[in-house]
């Protein structure tokens, strides 16, 4: 079969409102909202951040889950089609609503989310479908429904298809034995510095590079914040390190959705045929863009705008 979709993205979708307090959120206590817009919607879910910034990089993305009787009220369904992502795997859950969240952060940059998962609820029978998963060249999983996740890793293996694995320390969506076998069966692994402790410690590994020994693992993405990435991978038996820094943002707005742009600039080197190294160089480069503005895709770049950046930061070509 023809691979015409560059990536199929499963996870949560969202309909995201943040609220900026000036402190941290107690039981008991009144926290003022600093921020007028906190009703606006904003369109996101990890997926969704990966699908749209790859598409807006002119690449094809697909989205593969479930949303709700507001898809196109709210503007979601148009919002996905005006950049042309592909919806063909998409279900609508007409007795309930899309997914949506509330992201709280104080002054200090540290979030609260509350969230309620609506059509993806695990209420709701999964349905994947493999003639679809073929046509893809990657498969990336974020957080979302960990029945429907499985699944669709499975579907992805049965057709080997690569899995793009986006790690996230969250223990309701990612349950033990089902983030051991995610890790164990996905080729390429994004975490943080946190979530990397958390799975050393979970699983009793003496290094996070033990991962290339248990599975499919070809590459190893660890993000550091303003200390730029790691990138590990596995050539001829040995493991690779490299650290790639931060791409300079003009200023720092807000950090919401930096780990998926970071991803989705990665995903795009990738397809490009790009090393690990540069695809991570990349990754900072889209994730300089997210930072400077409200919203996980308040500022996503073209390709033009990314291949300029790029330039400027690490001197060579896209």
């Amino acid at each position: 079969m023809t691979k015409d979709i560059d990536i199929i993205a499963v996870g949560y979708p969202s309909l995201d409102r943040i609220i900026k307090t000036e402190d941290s959120i107690s039981i008991g206590k009144t926290s003022i909202i600093q921020n007028s817009d906190n009703s606006k919607i904003y369109y996101g879910g990890c997926n969704v951040n990966i699908a749209y910034t790859c598409a807006k990089l002119s690449l094809k993305s697909m989205l593969m889950m479930r949303v709700g009787n507001d898809f196109q009220s709210t503007g979601y369904r148009d919002f996905l089609q005006d950049i042309h992502i592909c919806l063909d795997g998409i279900e609508v859950i007409e007795e309930d609503v899309t997914s949506n969240s509330y992201l709280i952060e104080n002054d200090m940059g540290n979030h609260i989310t509350l969230f309620y998962p609506g059509a993806m609820s695990d209420k709701y029978p999964v349905h994947i479908d493999e003639e679809i998963i073929k046509r893809a060249k990657y498969g990336v999983i974020t957080v979302g429904n960990l029945e429907y996740n499985i699944a669709f890793a499975k579907a992805c293996i049965n057709e080997n298809v690569p899995i793009i694995f986006g790690m996230k320390c969250d223990f309701k969506a990612f349950k033990e034995d089902a983030l051991k076998y995610l890790l164990s069966s996905s080729t390429i692994i994004f975490m943080n510095e946190g979530e990397k402790k958390e799975i050393k410690k979970l699983f009793n590994l003496k290094d996070i590079c033990d991962l290339f020994d248990n599975g499919r693992c070809k590459c190893l993405v660890i993000t550091q914040g303003k200390n730029g990435s790691l990138i590990l991978c596995k050539h001829n038996g040995k493991i690779m390190k490299e650290t790639v820094p931060i791409a300079k943002p003009d200023k720092v707005t807000d950090t919401s959705g930096v780990g998926d742009s970071y991803i989705a600039g990665f995903i795009y080197g990738l397809v490009h045929k790009m090393s690990y190294m540069d695809c991570g160089k990349v990754g900072a480069t889209v994730a300089s863009f997210i930072i400077e503005e409200m919203g996980c895709l308040g500022n996503v770049p073209s390709e033009e705008q990314l291949k300029e950046r790029y330039k400027l930061n690490f001197i060579n070509n896209l």
